[in-house]
């Protein structure tokens, strides 16, 4: 099954007091550019996130987003920042007496100000919170895996629809190429007769250059090229591996066939034929770029 580079997935869930995020989207690329937006005190998962999102995708450019947030608060403390305190005490009894002022310091008076509290939290467990994340990333990535998938059906379905189309053109200029042939033979004897006038002439040589004009003419080994490469095409589509080089290969190949035929035929039908064909050649290569 073919899949599609473009492709959306997110999961969130809270694994062992951790709340956890993971986006990630995709769009075409060459090769597989990966990047992450992860948060500092996370930084050193970094390497496994592109490790795992190695193993699932093969090409695209992917932005992932991840999220922690540990909100398990039974080891989190509250401390006293005493130098602060004492500082703070001391400047309001020194004003009380500066200007003489009235009322007491009181634990009411302290506990407003945020900068006498100090709030502590462990070191975050890095290869616990590194079991979690791969959980949640393995669902983001499910999802983002199906929809990719679901793209690749349509494309393909898109794909086969051309190549049918392409394969009709083959057949068509398959029919007419050996018609095309004698028409122009025929008409080569005819002129040459009549610019000749009745005067002698030599058949045989006559003969000769008509099997030369249709030995240049032939196209027989370009049709059963073509005729591969489309077989090649639909077993292609059916391997489960990431297969958008190949297939970018071939379309080239089917490609240079369609303009050597075109090249080589002086006939109107199989012209039209060779244009049509180029189109549908083209649209294939498009649609093409967008397959891992």
């Amino acid at each position: 099954m073919i899949k599609s580079m473009t492709g959306y997935g997110r999961h969130r869930e809270v694994i062992d007091g951790r709340d956890i995020l993971c986006e990630v989207k995709s769009v075409n690329s060459r090769y597989l550019d990966t990047n992450i937006k992860l948060g500092r005190a996370y930084a050193a998962l970094e390497d496994k996130v592109k490790q795992f999102a190695a193993s699932r995708v093969a090409r695209g450019k992917m932005d992932i987003y991840i999220s922690i947030d540990n909100i398990a608060g039974d080891d989190n403390g509250l401390s006293v920042n005493e130098k602060f305190l004492e500082s703070y005490v001391a400047l309001l009894r020194e004003i009380k007496e500066k200007y003489s002022l009235g009322g007491d310091v009181t634990i009411q008076t302290v506990a407003g100000r945020n900068e006498v509290f100090v709030q502590t939290r462990p070191d975050e467990d890095t290869e616990a919170a590194g079991r979690a994340l791969v959980q949640v990333m393995e669902k983001a990535f499910d999802s983002f895996t199906a929809m990719r998938e679901a793209e690749g059906e349509k494309l393909e379905a898109d794909l086969l629809s051309h190549l049918e189309v392409l394969e009709e053109l083959r057949a068509k200029i398959a029919e007419r190429a050996p018609i095309s042939v004698k028409e122009n033979n025929d008409k080569m004897k005819a002129r040459i007769k009549e610019l000749l006038e009745g005067a002698e002439y030599d058949e045989a040589r006559l003969l000769t250059e008509c099997a030369v004009f249709a030995d240049k003419a032939d196209i027989s080994e370009e049709l059963a090229r073509l005729g591969s490469h489309f077989s090649q095409f639909r077993k292609i589509l059916c391997e489960n591996v990431p297969v958008g080089r190949k297939l970018d290969f071939l379309v080239q190949e089917m490609n240079r066939e369609v303009n050597t035929i075109g090249s080589k035929c002086n006939d109107g039908d199989i012209a039209r034929c060779v244009i049509d064909a180029k189109s549908y050649v083209e649209k294939i290569r498009e649609q093409i770029q967008n397959i891992e």
